[in-house]
């Protein structure tokens, strides 16, 4: 029997033993008479969770599914369900709850699907082969998702099965919003940094983990993970990040596993009332290489806390460090365009890494031509210094094998160049959906002194995704423009299921959230120029509040493409609807948020009708502290940091006021209100 065979064999043996425990648990179901209140487990839980506090469109993060309290699970299925315009999903890892420490005990699943165009994981499953089923609390799977724009994501369970050895669990159906949001240079991050230009087998170099950006650090703790089949770690050496003003601090490492590739017990703690601010090198790590390859550093369990025990949300950094063999050099691809659609137009790259002394070189690159269609080969920018051009070599291109022939070049000047830098680019378009490989043959290069290099090289695989249109362009036209918001517009109010293209958010109604996605992408496209005018993007600024002159600005762009028909009349219907629901019906002054602030503070209002409005600050025993003017107001809600009243905790003169109680009374035409402050440093 082939390899092959008996691969096949082993799926289709595990996907019938799945098949068969959910048939036994339905039947069993079916034929005993049981009340609700055997076949429900009490006190058993379902439940999403992250390891991350905050999720920046980029980053990649782990969502788990856990269970508590359960007893004698003996097996599980469940499809997943959230938002491709904001998540991605890429590897599905079901955990070994179900397994036992002993022999006897297996644990099958099934091939999972992952679906990135409709937001679909099918087919997750775990099954216990052991008598009895496994009780307690842990966790049953983890996806590993991409944040790929700002937004949010509802993530839920559908189909979701679970059962005993005598019958079937009755669970709660879990979900969780993913916020993600746009990241910005003020935020406070960790990173990974090191000052090897490169690794090669035998290397010893230091890695550092490096804080950006923080306002008040006091402690900090972690694992960090390495891949231990390329990285040895020696030494664990503390930074002065926390040691600023020559204050002492705690430094606890328990041990470093080279077997697993963990350091386990991280941790820092200041010595001192106040945190420190800024950035800098909270630890070091020396390792060593030991094979080549890629190897990925990162960390668990990541918590940062401030001088006042309040927990900071950081992202979860990640390194590549790329090991070559002794005294070669890595090629390597890359592409710029990611992700990669059928008919799309991208350039892959040919890198050089760790070169020294590099003269020249020349190889062929193979494809697959049912795959992909090479269109002309561009030389990079490696070999050229700016005191001579090289020779360069465009090669041959033949797309009916797949290859492109005798590509290469040569400097004309008898040094060579070192360092990292791009060899060439290809374009490519892409013809099919699926994972194609992309290689080198016939590669080799040579220093300056007519010597050979050696080359290290790995094949590359470029996914090809199938186009799709954004949720946004409701109508598919290739264009968001103002039909797309008044398709939404006619169905406002309306269950998704009868018009379910303008459920844009995928939350199961066409609400006006749907009109707010709509509407920041007004002007995007994907075929030819946009219809709307320039104009109108001015008035899509405020993205995170759906405002009174958006939707006035929408109603007379209505008017103006007007058509006679029934979406346009519906639509601007609804859209009118739309603003009066947007005006309050009387004028009113908030608290101020945050409060007690110090030195910023926001002062919420609302306005029933247009207004010159102002806001007055006074001390606590009457005196003006400051005046802030806002002119002419529209009428409308003014709630949020991008629309309510900012001071910044200073007087007229610039200056900022002390500690203490304050007041700010808004005039609004004929209305006037006063709330009271707190200012607390």
């Amino acid at each position: 029997m082939t390899t092959v065979n008996r691969k096949y064999i082993y799926v289709l043996f595990v996907w019938l033993l799945a098949l068969l425990f959910f048939t036994f648990s339905y039947t069993t179901m079916a034929q005993t008479t049981n009340t609700p209140e055997d076949n429900t487990i009490q006190n058993t839980l379902l439940s999403f969770s992250i390891e991350k506090t905050q999720i920046y469109v980029g980053d990649t993060f782990m969502l788990n599914l856990n269970v508590a309290n359960i007893t004698e699970l003996a097996g599980w299925q469940c499809d997943i369900v959230f938002d491709p315009a904001v998540l991605e999903a890429g590897e599905v890892v079901v955990s070994d709850f179900l397994d036992e420490e002993n022999a006897e005990t297996f644990v099958f699943t099934t091939a999972i699907d992952i679906n990135n165009d409709t937001g679909r994981i099918t087919n997750i499953n775990a099954t216990r082969t052991a008598n009895g089923g496994k009780s307690g609390t842990g966790k049953l799977l983890s996806i590993n998702f991409t944040a790929k724009t700002v937004g949010e994501s509802q993530v839920t369970l559908s189909n979701f099965h679970a059962g005993t050895p005598g019958g079937t669990i009755q669970l709660n159906t879990p979900e969780i919003i993913i916020t993600v949001v746009e990241e910005n240079d003020n935020v406070p991050t960790f990173s990974f940094s090191t000052d090897a230009n490169s690794v090669s087998i035998g290397d010893t170099f230091t890695l550092h983990l490096n804080a950006n950006q923080l306002t008040d650090l006091s402690d900090w703790e972690c694992d960090l993970l390495f891949d231990a089949n390329l990285l040895q770690a020696s030494e664990v050496i503390e930074g002065n990040f926390l040691k600023q003003d020559n204050v002492s601090s705690r430094f606890r490492h328990s041990r470093i596993d080279n077997t697993a590739g963990e350091i386990i017990g991280l941790s820092v703690t200041r010595l001192a009332e106040n945190g420190v601010r800024g950035s800098g090198r909270l630890l070091s790590v020396v390792f060593t290489a030991k094979a080549v390859g890629k190897a990925r550093v990162t960390l668990k369990d990541l918590y940062a806390y401030s001088s006042n025990s309040e927990e900071i949300p950081l992202n979860i950094p990640e390194f590549i460090v790329t090991v070559s063999d002794l005294d070669s050099v890595l090629l390597s691809f890359s592409i710029d365009e990611i992700p990669v659609r059928v008919d799309d137009t991208f350039k892959l790259n040919l890198n050089v890494e760790g070169a020294i002394d590099f003269a020249g070189w020349f190889c062929d690159i193979v494809f697959d031509p049912t795959a992909l269609e090479a269109i002309e080969v561009n030389e990079g920018e490696f070999l050229k210094d700016g005191t001579s051009d090289p020779y360069f070599l465009e090669g041959t291109i033949d797309n009916a094998v797949g290859k492109l022939r005798n590509v290469g070049s040569v400097r004309l000047s008898r040094n060579g160049l070192s360092g990292t830098g791009k060899l060439l680019s290809v374009t490519f378009t892409a013809k099919r959906v699926g994972e194609t490989q992309v290689s080198l043959a016939n590669y080799h290069a040579g220093s300056s002194d007519l010597q050979i290099i050696r080359l290290n090289s790995s094949e590359f695989v470029i996914t090809v995704e199938e186009r799709v249109f954004p949720p946004s362009d409701v109508n598919q036209d290739g264009h968001v423009n103002i039909l797309d918001l008044m398709r939404v517009a006619q169905f406002l109010g309306t269950d998704a299921s009868v018009t379910p293209e303008a459920d844009v958010d995928s939350d199961g109604t066409i609400g006006i959230l749907d009109l707010i996605v709509v509407a920041q992408h007004i002007g995007d496209t994907t075929s030819s120029a946009p219809t709307l005018s320039a104009n109108m993007n001015l008035v899509m600024l405020d993205r995170k509040e759906l405002i009174p002159a958006m939707i006035r600005a929408l109603i007379s762009q209505a008017m103006l493409q007007n058509d006679g028909s029934l979406v346009f009349q519906e639509g601007i219907v609804n859209l009118q609807k739309l603003l009066t629901s947007l005006i309050p019906e009387k004028t009113m002054l908030f608290h101020n948020y945050p409060n007690p602030f110090n030195p910023e503070t926001w002062i919420p209002y609302q306005l029933a009708e247009a207004a010159d409005v102002s806001v007055t600050i006074y001390a606590a025993n009457g005196m003006i502290i400051r005046t802030l003017m806002l002119g002419s107001q529209q009428a409308g809600k003014y709630m949020r940091r991008s629309r309510a009243v900012y001071w910044d905790g200073k007087n007229s003169s610039g200056e900022p006021v002390a500690s203490g109680l304050y007041f700010y009374t808004l005039t609004a035409g004929n209305f006037t209100a006063t709330r009271k402050m707190l200012i607390k440093k």
